[in-house]
């Protein structure tokens, strides 16, 4: 998927990086530091778990979405369940 497609589906705001070929989806804006620690600890062959059929998928789709987005009503959501 190129760079405007992505941006289109996950938001004008969402940034995007490259990691051979892997697209690496951020969501939550994360600060130049962050981005470049996800891009160098980014390794395929240890993010996926081998026998997961959802690694699996999301390994073949080549997206990865990153977001470390903390909302306000997540404690009420985790304390209704």
């Amino acid at each position: 998927m190129s760079d405007e497609e992505l941006l289109f589906m996950y938001g004008k705001d969402a940034v995007v990086s490259r990691k051979g070929s892997f697209a690496l989806v951020h969501l939550d804006r994360p600060s130049p530091e962050l981005l470049r620690s996800r891009m160098d600890e980014f390794d395929p062959d240890e993010f996926f778990c081998a026998d997961c059929p959802l690694c699996q998928m999301l390994k073949e789709s080549g997206v990865i979405i990153f977001d470390d987005t903390v909302f306000e009503d997540d404690e009420t959501l985790l304390d209704e369940n």
